[in-house]
C-alpha cells in the first residue's frame, strides 16, 4: 500500500476516532453532531469503461470455464448463478459503433426502460449478454463480507465495448464541450436514476469509488495515448464534481478512482500500450485517493492477466477479453483495493 496513502488514511481515521470519543469532541448523542456513518447510509461503486468492463468474458460457453476455475479454489458457484443479495447491480451497456441507434440495442438490467436502471442481486451474465462476465463477479466474491441483505452495497455499471477517447465524434469517452459526450452523458443520466432508485429503498447513497478500465481504443498510436491523459484526467474530475454531493463527506475528491492497465503481452500488440499504461501510472501518482492495478504480462509485480489473442483460450468472448480466471481475479483486485484502504 503507498506510504502517503497509508497515512492519509490513518490520519483520517484517527481524527474521527478523536471527534467521537476521545480527543474532547462533544459525545453528548443528543446534539446536532453529525455521526460519521449513518444507518441508512450504503456503499456505492460506479464501473465504466470498455469492453473488458462491460464483461466480454465467457462464464460457461458449453465449457464450465468459471466452474473450473472456482472448484481449484474451493469456491462454490451456484450463489453467482443464484444471486448474491449482499451486492446488488444495475448495468447497462452496447457496442457504441455498430451503425444506427446503438443504446436501441442496450442489454441491461431493465430492458423495459435500461436508462431507468433496476438493482439485481448480483449475479452471472450481466455481461455483454446473458452469456457474459465482467469483474463484477469476482468483485462481488470480495465485497459480499462487507455488507448485508439488509444493506447492500450497490454496484452501477456503464460501460461500453469499444469506447475511447479517439475518434468517433457521435460516442466517446470525452467530457469537454463539443465533444460527442454521448457516453459520459448517459452514464451521468443512468447513475442519477440509480442513485435515485437507492433513495426510494430508504438509503443514503455515497459513492465510494469509480471503477474504470478502458484504452485499449486509445493505444493504436503514440499520439492518442498521450491524449489519453488530458482526456482521463477531465473525465476525473467531471465525475467527481458530478456527483459530489453524493461522495464521503460531500467532497468529490474523496471519490477513490481505481484504474487498471490495459493488456501488454504477445496474444495482441497495441502500438503504443506502454506509453498508455505509463499515462495511467501517472494518473495515479496525482492523487492519494487514485489508484492502479497493475495487470502486466511484462512486469515483475504484475498480475499477468491474459487475453484470448487468436487463439480465444480460455472462456474469452472475442480477441480483446480476458479469460475466465483473470477475469474473476480483475474483480478480486477491485475488491482488494477498496478493502485495504479502506474505502468499503
Amino acid at each position: 500500500m503507498n506510504k502517503l496513502k497509508f497515512f492519509f488514511l490513518l490520519s483520517t481515521i484517527v481524527t474521527m476516532l478523536c471527534v467521537n470519543v476521545s480527543c474532547g469532541g462533544n459525545t453528548n448523542p443528543t446534539t446536532s453532531q453529525t455521526p460519521i456513518v449513518e444507518d441508512n447510509e450504503v456503499a456505492v461503486i460506479v464501473m465504466s469503461g470498455q469492453s473488458n468492463m462491460h464483461g466480454s468474458t465467457y462464464f460457461d460457453n458449453g465449457q464450465q470455464w468459471l466452474k473450473k476455475y472456482l472448484d481449484t479454489r474451493d469456491i462454490d458457484m451456484q450463489p453467482f448463478v443464484d444471486g448474491i443479495n449482499e451486492v446488488q447491480t444495475s448495468f447497462r451497456g452496447y457496442y457504441p459503433y455498430g451503425g444506427g441507434n446503438p443504446s436501441a440495442n442496450c442489454y441491461a438490467s431493465n430492458m423495459e426502460d435500461n436508462m431507468a436502471g433496476k438493482f439485481l442481486p448480483t449475479k452471472l451474465g450481466m455481461g455483454y449478454s446473458q452469456n457474459d462476465m465482467g469483474p463484477e463477479i469476482g468483485l462481488t466474491h470480495v465485497l459480499r463480507d462487507y455488507a448485508s441483505e439488509e444493506k447492500p452495497i450497490f454496484l452501477i455499471k456503464s460501460a461500453f465495448s469499444g469506447a475511447g477517447f479517439s475518434g468517433h465524434n457521435d460516442y466517446n469517452w470525452k467530457a469537454t464541450k463539443d465533444d460527442g459526450k454521448v457516453l459520459w452523458d448517459e452514464t451521468k443520466l443512468f447513475v442519477h436514476n440509480n442513485l435515485a432508485l437507492i433513495e426510494d429503498m430508504g438509503f443514503k447513497p455515497v459513492v465510494k469509488a469509480w471503477l474504470w478500465h478502458q484504452g485499449e481504443s486509445d493505444a493504436n498510436s503514440v499520439q492518442q495515448a498521450t491524449d489519453y491523459l488530458v482526456s482521463m484526467r477531465n473525465l476525473l474530475g467531471e465525475f467527481r464534481e458530478e456527483f459530489a454531493s453524493y461522495a464521503p463527506y460531500e467532497e468529490g475528491e474523496s471519490i477513490a478512482f481505481v484504474d487498471c492497465t490495459i493488456y501488454d503481452g504477445k496474444r495482441l500488440t497495441y502500438s503504443a500500450v506502454d506509453t498508455l499504461n505509463q499515462t495511467k501510472k501517472t494518473l495515479s501518482e496525482e492523487s492519494d485517493m487514485n489508484f492502479l492495478i497493475n495487470a502486466s504480462t511484462k512486469d515483475l509485480n504484475g498480475m499477468n492477466f491474459e487475453i484470448g489473442g487468436h487463439s480465444n483460450i480460455g472462456g474469452c468472448d472475442g480477441i480483446y477479453h480476458y479469460t475466465t480466471e483473470d477475469c474473476f481475479k480483475l474483480g478480486e483486485e477491485y475488491g482488494k483495493i477498496l478493502v485495504d484502504n479502506f474505502i468499503i
